[in-house]
């Protein structure tokens, strides 16, 4: 095979992967602004209204860490054909739905199937692209469909609801059975592993999964229900038990589905730290602005979602460069200003929401959004990839992405709790929910200048401490 053979080869690949993340990201928020013409349909409750888009992060969140497992065990390329497989049909069966529960239980699936295909994506990427400049190239360019698939998502499902709400669960389909025609013409076979087969780890799968899916439940029905309710800190106190549980299992098991070891690596943590706060700032400032632009600015939900597009594209274009960067000089300087972009386009957005025409506050505030964006998100993936062996790389990749879902559940059902009860203290409650975003991101644009200790010394405080 010539060498313009293998880099068509790679860039084919490269497009599939990229494709099937975008797909995983945007379905996150592709359905939210499709909620008011779901509720009249199917009528609804408001109660059940938000495990439309809940179930799917549910499912996301919960099984990111067994998703990723599997597919360091069982073969990345398997578990991405097969996970990609049931998105598509689950994408195809949402548009036949015909009740709550039929929607809730398809979009449920599609974020399980999500939580399988997005570290095996990640890990297949890493096993194309060898060490060196390709490599940082394509993972830029992965990062950046994420987080455009995230961030437009919004944007296509307004588009996608003028034609019908069914569209924002279908429109994903067709492109996901071209990535199946085309995953085993240009992935690469699974390794065959030598030496003694490793055991899975039942009771780890056991204890974490339904640990995190009530972990996620909890915090985001705190966002529904409050956080005194049964539901919420009954799941979340039974989510705690199951993940000590699992922390106690993993210690004794030969082999562990997370080795304890990964959460000693600096780097990954640091990244892992950065990535669900950083994410949770920006899905708590999206909940608040969209509502602001619905309900008090009367926007339509096409307008509200193509407010983000500006945002959306910085991250499209400029996320490839940034990975490129943060590849060669490092991620902890990117992911400081990239967070304190942040920090200032939430500040503005305080200080001029209501004082400036609209427009030009989206325009500039989703400008100084983008950038930060996209300086941040392909950093975090760098940081956290440069710290795992391959064959740790979809483990890696289900932590990180675990991160990102289940920090944004819990800064969102915070920000919530912030926009509630604003009122009874007299506050503006889109100026004291995006007050509390702001004040998040400059901690955490803090917290990304320290940067991570190095491993060395972590390893020998550890190896001290025993």
């Amino acid at each position: 095979m010539t060498s313009s053979q293998t880099r068509s080869g790679a860039g084919l690949a490269l497009l599939l992967l990229c494709a099937a993340n975008f797909l995983d990201a945007m379905d996150v928020s592709t359905i939210g602004v499709a909620l008011p013409a779901i509720q009249k349909e199917l009528g609804m409750q408001a109660t059940s209204l938000q495990w439309a888009v809940s179930a799917y992060v549910l499912g996301y969140g919960g099984f990111l860490l067994l998703g990723g497992r599997v597919a360091d065990l069982f073969g990345h390329r398997r578990v991405f054909l097969w996970s990609l497989a049931v998105f598509a049909a689950a994408s195809i069966a949402g548009g036949f739905v015909d009740s709550a529960p039929t929607l809730i239980a398809a979009r449920l699936i599609k974020g399980i199937a999500a939580a399988f295909t997005a570290p095996a994506a990640l890990a297949l990427l890493l096993s194309v692209f060898g060490e060196g400049p390709a490599r940082a190239k394509a993972l830029g360019v992965f990062s950046s469909t994420g987080a455009a698939g995230f961030v437009l998502g919004m944007v296509l499902g307004g588009a996608a609801t003028i034609i019908s709400w069914r569209a924002t669960l279908v429109m994903g389909a067709p492109v996901a059975i071209l990535a199946l025609i085309v995953a085993p013409l240009v992935l690469p076979a699974d390794h065959k592993r030598s030496g003694p087969s490793a055991r899975f780890d039942w009771a780890g799968a056991l204890t974490i999964t339904p640990g995190l899916l009530l972990f996620v439940f909890g915090v985001t029905n705190a966002a529904a229900d409050g956080w005194q309710a049964f539901a919420t800190w009954g799941s979340l106190l039974a989510a705690l038990i199951l993940i000590v549980l699992f922390l106690v299992v993993e210690s004794r098991h030969r082999d562990p589905m997370v080795p304890l070891a990964m959460f000693r690596r600096a780097k990954l943590s640091h990244a892992n730290a950065i990535a669900a706060l950083f994410q949770g700032a920006y899905v708590g400032f999206q909940f608040i602005a969209t509502l602001y632009y619905q309900t008090v600015v009367g926007w339509s939900a096409f307008a509200t979602g193509f407010a983000f597009a500006v945002g959306g594209t910085c991250v499209m274009f400029l996320a490839p460069r940034f990975a490129t960067i943060g590849q060669n000089r490092g991620t902890t300087t990117l992911m400081t200003f990239g967070v304190g972009l942040q920090a200032i386009s939430y500040l503005f957005w305080v200080l001029s929401a209501g004082q400036i025409d609209t427009i030009v506050l989206v325009i500039i505030s989703q400008l100084l959004l983008g950038v930060g964006y996209a300086m941040t998100y392909p950093s975090i993936q760098v940081a956290a990839l440069s710290d795992v062996s391959d064959d740790e790389s979809g483990l890696a990749s289900g932590m990180l992405f675990a991160s990102f879902q289940i920090g944004g559940g819990i800064v969102l059902a915070a920000a919530s709790a912030v926009f509630s009860a604003a009122p009874s203290f007299g506050w503006n409650p889109y100026m004291a929910g995006i007050g509390f975003v702001t004040i998040l991101a400059a901690a955490i644009t803090l917290l990304a200048a320290v940067g991570p200790r190095s491993s060395a010394a972590r390893t020998a405080n550890y190896q001290a401490a025993e």
